[in-house]
């Protein structure tokens, strides 16, 4: 008699964890983690800089964590001792007191933190080379998680002191070290392709403009991530249906990602960020004028694929187009340069492009699809060899 669950799904199973802790640990710190930093007396520009120390670690150290995890073959392995560090570091916030101290702690989790994502994409990944692993419908529990724990955070937060919120985070992180855990292990052997894999991706003009046209495109919600809020505010839309625009977004996401084998099947890498692309296009040019709530409630469905489609593909690209030897230094540049210092780059510019331009600062956004497009125009145009 057949098993009732085949391999396949038994090894999916052991993957989903992974994302629902580490979204979770996201769902709880991106909207309550300000709160308990002011109620510790930071001031806003020093939140700002806490809040940026894991984007200042995944530009440097993600590329050196990601290089470690090619060189030894592993990725549950490294992925384990970053979450027993960071697990153990984060108990140090119960007696931590004013900015310095809280700073350092957050660098030294950041620069740990900030490879997470990048190592766990390429353990599935990987495995997903050998076996019928679908990414999209794996990731897709963490979107789900970072909902709910966005939702049960408020719950569980009110009539509660703002010293419940490290509680909850290290209850969340110690989740993640157990879900790094069971995760299923890989061997990567070593080749000669594989040697100085950095060095040959940096030094790879096609790699490094599919790099800069991830970003762009990821790049492109920074108006939205930054000053979205405050612009619907002057538009006087109330804060339920802003909640429900923000909420609506990540939905669409999620549907996406359970669908994405049947929608996207006959894209190839290069196509799936093109739509993302031109998705970006039209969304940020019609948010340009500042929109009533039925056209941006057809606006935010775009999410979906301005976010989820894009990634894929780079996902998918990174997978199709490199040898599995440098797939994790890959999935770290695309993690340091895309996501890091294009979309650094983008978020720190946001602000000072609502403050002198208000809504018509998504027109810049848009012209960042526009070069991503061109970009990608290029490379689908190129002959399909190894980029190495």
């Amino acid at each position: 008699m057949a098993p009732l669950i085949t391999f396949d799904q038994k090894t999916a199973m052991r993957l989903a964890p992974f994302y629902m802790a580490l979204f979770l640990i996201v769902g709880f710190q991106l909207p309550f983690w300000p709160v308990w930093l002011s109620y510790k007396g930071l001031s806003a520009d020093e939140i700002g800089i806490v809040l940026s120390a894991p984007v200042w670690g995944k530009i440097i150290f993600t590329p050196m964590i990601t290089s470690i995890a090619d060189y030894v073959g592993r990725r549950r392995a490294p992925l384990v001792v970053m979450s027993a560090i960071c697990l153990g570091l984060f108990q140090f916030y119960f007696f931590a007191e004013g900015f310095w101290q809280i700073f350092v702690l957050a660098l030294s989790i950041g620069l740990f933190t900030s490879s997470f994502t990048a190592l766990g994409d390429n353990l599935v990944l990987t495995i997903g080379r050998t076996q019928q692993i679908d990414y999209p419908r794996i990731r897709l529990w963490g979107s789900i998680s970072f909902i709910g724990g966005a939702f049960l955070g408020g719950q569980m937060l009110e009539g509660r002191s703002p010293d419940f919120i490290p509680v909850l985070l290290a209850l969340s992180y110690l989740l993640l070290f157990v879900c790094c855990l069971i995760l299923p292990e890989i061997n990567v052997g070593r080749s000669e392709t594989g040697k100085r894999g950095l060095r040959r991706l940096i030094s790879s003009p096609v790699f490094m403009i599919f790099l800069l046209a991830a970003g762009l495109i990821q790049g492109s919600h920074a108006v939205l991530y930054t000053s979205g809020t405050l612009q619907w505010q002057r538009q006087g839309i109330e804060d339920g249906t802003i909640g429900f625009l923000w909420a609506e977004g990540v939905i669409v996401e999620i549907i996406l990602f359970a669908f994405a084998r049947r929608f996207f099947k006959s894209f190839s890498p290069i196509q799936l960020i093109l739509l993302g692309g031109a998705a970006g296009l039209i969304r940020w040019a019609v948010m340009g004028f500042a929109p009533g709530v039925p056209v941006l409630i057809v606006s935010q469905m775009l999410h979906g694929v301005t976010f989820a489609a894009a990634h894929l593909g780079a996902m998918r690209y990174i997978t199709d187009e490199l040898p599995i030897e440098v797939s994790a230094r890959a999935q770290g540049l695309y993690s340091a340069i895309s996501l890091g210092l294009v979309m650094g780059g983008c978020l720190f510019l946001s602000g000072y492009l609502y403050e002198f331009f208000a809504s018509h600062a998504y027109f810049v956004m848009a012209a960042n699809c526009a070069i991503a497009l061109v970009l990608c125009g290029y490379l689908s145009r190129l002959p399909h060899r190894s980029l190495l």
